[in-house]
Formats: C-alpha cells, structure tokens, sequence
C-alpha cells in the first residue's frame, strides 16, 4: 500500500498548478507573461455611460492561478488590455497581436473582464496558420480499396 501511495504522490506532484493538456497555470502580477490572439474593442454599459475597451480575446484558453478566487486556475478566453493610453494606429480591429504584460484580476467596475492584463509591449502578428487537413494518402479510408 505504501508503494502506491508513493507511486500516487510521484504522478500528482510534477501535475500541482498545471492543467492537463494546457501546461502551467499562470501566475499573476508580479510575473510577465506573452499571449497571443486578436484584439476586439466590445463596449459595456458602466453606470450612466458606455465603456469601449480593447479585450484580447486568446488563441488558446489561458488558465491562471487566483488563490483569491478559488484554489484551481481559472479560464479566461478574453482579457482586457489596460496600460495604454491608446493602442498604436497599426492595430485596428481584428488584428492578431502578441502580448507582453502582467495579469490581474478585475476590481473596478470599468474592468469588464475577469481578468486583465497589463500591457507592457503589443506587437502586431501574422494570423495563426488554420489547419488543413491531411492529404488523401495520409487519410485511413484513402488506403482501402473499393469493392
């Protein structure tokens, strides 16, 4: 029994703070972090007036740690861009950008998202490569011969 025990414990402890498939959770301010994915300005009605804000919505999930919020990481697909006075005229709506910054949790009722990011450099990217599908001889059913 103690064998498993120390079996489990060796499985369990490399995977702490990590979600399965994901990596690593992200740990939030202090610490820089780079994400990539498209920029979008959404507007969202703050008391009397509307805010419009930039929000980075994510090429894949982002999962980060919040000890305040829960003792698991947390998703967030959309994060708002904070820091700028104003985004460089290159970058328009739907620009797929890289960014660098440090993440934070909303406190305010003009952060919008559940989590924010800091923004300490923007660099505009060439959109993900889409993916294609494999090519008919690399396809199981293109192997079998018709009857």
């Amino acid at each position: 029994m103690r064998i498993f025990g120390l079996l489990t414990m060796t499985v369990c402890l490399p995977l702490t703070g990590c979600v399965v498939g994901s990596g690593a959770c992200l740990f939030q301010q202090p610490f820089k972090h780079t994400l990539s994915g498209t920029i979008h300005f959404k507007s969202f009605s703050a008391d009397d007036q509307v805010d419009t804000v930039p929000v980075l919505t994510v090429d894949q999930t982002a999962y980060i740690y919040a000890p305040a919020l829960s003792i698991h990481c947390l998703p967030a697909n959309d994060l708002q861009l904070v820091g700028w006075a104003e985004l460089p005229p290159d970058i328009p709506e739907n620009t797929h950008v890289e960014v660098q910054g440090s993440i934070f949790e909303a406190a305010s009722a003009h952060q919008h998202t559940p989590f924010l990011i800091n923004v300490r450099n923007i660099l505009k990217t060439d959109a993900p490569p889409v993916p294609q599908p494999p090519p008919a001889a690399a396809r199981p059913d293109a192997a079998k011969p018709a009857h």
